[in-house]
C-alpha cells in the first residue's frame, strides 16, 4: 500500500506536525472543515451525536492543499457540489462510501476516490477512517488541461471516481502522493518558496490528469499535433489584448495578414474551434475573473456581461454554465 510506512495514529504519521485543529465538538468540526473545503451538511451516526474525535492537518502548496482528516465516529456528509476544486480522498485506515454524479464506490487503503467539482457529491465515512485528502483548484486543473491540449475546454473536466492506490511501483499517482507527503514532512523543504510550490503544483496536476481517467483522457493521450502556424498564435495574442473591442473575423484576418478562410482553417486544424468561438471563450473568462474578483454588492451579472460584449443574456448564461459548470449569478453570489 502506498502509505504502508506511515502509522495512522493520532498525531503521528503523515502531516502530524501540520495539525490545524482537534476537537470533540461536532459543530466545530463541521465549521472548521468547511473553512478549508466548503460548506456541507454533516450528520453523526450513533448514540452520542454531539461529539466527535476530529483531527485535521492542512498544508497549502500553490493551487493544491494536502490534508489529513479523521472524524472519529461514522459520519454522513452531503456537500452538493465542490464547485471550485476537485478532491482526491485516500483512506490510510478504514473505509468510506462515496457517490459522485452517477458513480458510487467503496473506498479503502487500496481504492481512493477522485471527486469532480461539477458533480453532486455525497459520502458516508465509517468510524475511525483516517484519510489523506488532496484538494486541487479547479481553475488550475482546467488551465493545465487546456494548455496540454492546445485549445480551450469545451466542458468542465470530470474524473472517473475510483482511484487505484494498490501499488505505488506501478501507479503514478500513489507514488507521487508518497513523495509529496515525504517532501512536506521534511524540514529541509521550504514550503514558502514560490519555485518549490509552483513545481509541486504542476507535478500534482499533470500527474492527476495523465494517470486518472476523465473526459479528456483520450485526447490527452493522442500524439501531439504540429505546432500551430504563426497567424493563429498572433490572432490569439491579439484577442487576449483586445477582447473588449468589437472584433470580427474580417478584422482578425486582416490583422494576421491571411484570408478569413485560412484563419478558419488554422483554428479548426490546430485549436479545434473557430476564431469567434475562441474570442467568446476569452470573453467568458474575463467575465468570470471580474465576477470572482469583485468586492462591490452593486455589481450585476448583466453589467459585466454587457461590458464584455454579451448582448444576448440567455445565450451568455448557457455558454458560461457550459464553460464553468455553474451560473454566473452563482459565481457572483459567493463573492458578495
Amino acid at each position: 500500500m502506498f502509505l504502508a510506512n506511515y502509522l495512522p495514529r493520532t498525531e503521528v504519521g503523515p502531516l502530524a506536525r501540520h495539525c490545524v485543529f482537534r476537537t470533540a465538538d461536532a459543530a466545530e468540526a463541521r465549521d472548521r472543515v468547511a473553512g478549508i473545503y466548503c460548506p456541507h451538511d454533516l450528520k453523526i451516526v450513533g448514540a452520542d451525536r454531539g461529539h466527535v474525535d476530529t483531527c485535521m492537518s492542512h498544508v497549502r502548496v500553490g493551487g493544491v492543499s494536502v490534508n489529513r482528516l479523521r472524524y472519529g465516529p461514522e459520519v454522513r456528509i452531503d456537500v452538493g457540489y465542490l464547485d471550485s476544486f476537485a478532491l482526491v480522498m485516500m483512506p490510510m485506515t478504514g473505509t468510506a462510501d462515496v457517490a459522485c454524479g452517477a458513480q458510487q464506490i467503496h473506498t479503502n487503503p487500496a481504492t481512493g476516490a477522485v471527486v469532480s467539482p461539477t458533480l453532486p457529491f455525497f459520502q458516508t465515512i465509517q468510524a475511525d477512517c483516517d484519510q489523506i485528502m488532496i484538494q486541487v483548484d479547479r481553475e488550475v486543473i482546467e488551465r493545465t488541461c487546456a494548455q496540454h491540449l492546445g485549445h480551450d475546454l469545451r466542458h468542465p473536466v470530470q474524473f472517473t471516481l475510483d482511484l487505484d492506490m494498490s501499488d505505488c511501483s506501478k501507479q503514478g499517482w500513489p507514488a507521487l502522493v508518497s513523495y509529496l507527503l515525504a517532501m512536506i514532512d521534511s524540514d529541509s523543504i521550504p514550503l514558502s518558496s514560490p519555485l518549490f510550490t509552483t513545481s509541486l503544483e504542476q507535478m500534482v496536476v499533470a500527474t492527476l490528469l495523465y494517470s486518472q481517467g476523465h473526459n479528456y483522457s483520450e485526447e490527452l493521450g493522442q500524439a501531439p499535433r504540429s505546432i500551430a502556424p504563426g497567424h493563429v498564435k498572433r490572432v490569439e495574442e491579439f484577442i487576449a489584448e483586445h477582447a473588449s473591442e468589437p472584433l470580427t473575423v474580417a478584422s482578425l484576418a486582416a490583422y494576421a495578414g491571411v484570408s478569413a478562410s485560412a484563419l478558419y482553417t488554422g483554428f479548426r486544424n490546430f485549436r479545434q474551434t473557430t476564431p469567434m468561438a475562441h474570442l467568446r471563450s476569452v470573453r467568458l473568462q474575463k467575465v468570470h475573473d471580474e465576477l470572482v474578483q469583485t468586492t462591490s454588492s452593486a455589481v450585476t451579472v448583466t453589467e459585466v456581461a454587457v461590458k464584455w460584449g454579451f448582448g444576448h443574456l440567455s445565450h451568455f448564461t448557457a455558454h458560461y454554465k457550459r464553460k464553468f459548470g455553474e451560473l454566473p449569478s452563482d459565481t457572483l453570489r459567493r463573492q458578495q
